[in-house]
């Protein structure tokens, strides 16, 4: 079995960058996903030339500003031309038909144009707050990967991110239909687990990663890939404050407890117990 160990956020501060360069490294992190809207988004291409590290697209239409025309985008953003900034926000809009597909379609696509105009050759494509899971989207993602030639994209783990929303009859509704709509796009692969996404303070651990491998035994041949999605960073003196869009405080926590959480001892030997060897997305 293959694990990629996928880091988010790059291109949202230098932070993220600076944590990829010192996970790689240390030999835990293989690939990275680049937030093309991001304001550190340019530097972060840079991350390509890292040697074991391969970059994707991290599709975002939940914070900051978006790539293309925030006139032609009024469905996903506010009255200033920001997005929402909260998934239950946009979600609410979705599950009553108020999002224009076109105009998520248009966002998305303008967003890998500018990482293919910054030099990034995406291996794989994933989305803030797994956004893509939702089902009428997951194949809109799908399509946009095949015909850009992106051959990964992050698993839409049954709707989950979608599932925690507070949203009661909508939420229900939602996810009630979640599986009757066909998802796959032929020639687009996504691993078999993906892990972290939901893991909080306390949870990012080899041990709770290794306990929900082993849990997912039977869904995992002996080609399966899995994920590990994470979101480390490294903040240092000098640096510019985040943007206020991405919601400083709880990023830098994050940030730094995902990254303790990563240098500390323990994963090459779970990766190994489990089988797992570490690649990219562009080595599977």
């Amino acid at each position: 079995m293959k694990i990629v160990i996928n880091v988010d956020d790059c291109g949202v501060h230098p932070a993220v960058g600076r944590a990829v360069a010192a996970l790689a490294e240390a030999g835990v992190v293989t690939s990275a996903s680049i937030v093309p809207g991001g304001p550190d988004a340019a530097a972060a291409a840079g991350l390509a030339g890292l040697v074991g590290v391969d970059i994707g697209i991290h599709l975002d239409i939940l914070r900051g500003r978006p790539v293309h025309h925030w006139q032609e985008l009024s469905t996903l953003v506010d009255e200033r031309g920001v997005f929402l900034g909260s998934a239950m926000r946009l979600f609410a809009r979705y599950a009553e038909g108020r999002v224009k597909h076109e105009q998520v379609e248009a966002e998305w696509r303008a967003q890998i144009e500018r990482g293919l105009d910054l030099g990034v050759r995406p291996t794989h494509l994933s989305s803030q707050g797994n956004v893509h899971a939702w089902p009428t989207l997951t194949r809109m993602a799908g399509d946009l990967a095949a015909r850009y030639k992106i051959r990964w994209l992050r698993t839409p783990d049954e709707c989950s991110e979608v599932s925690r929303l507070d949203l009661s009859a909508s939420r229900m509704k939602f996810l009630n239909v979640c599986g009757l709509f066909d998802r796959k796009t032929s020639g687009v692969s996504w691993p078999a687990l993906a892990w972290g996404l939901d893991a909080g303070r306390g949870d990012f651990t080899p041990d709770l990663f290794a306990a929900r491998v082993r849990r997912a035994a039977d869904i995992l041949g002996p080609d399966a890939v899995v994920e590990l999605c994470c979101r480390p960073g490294v903040i240092m003196a000098g640096d510019p404050p985040i943007d206020p869009a991405y919601d400083p405080i709880v990023t830098a926590g994050i940030w730094r407890d995902q990254f303790a959480a990563l240098s500390a001892p323990g994963w090459g030997e779970v990766f190994a117990s489990l089988g797992l060897e570490p690649v990219g997305f562009g080595g599977v």
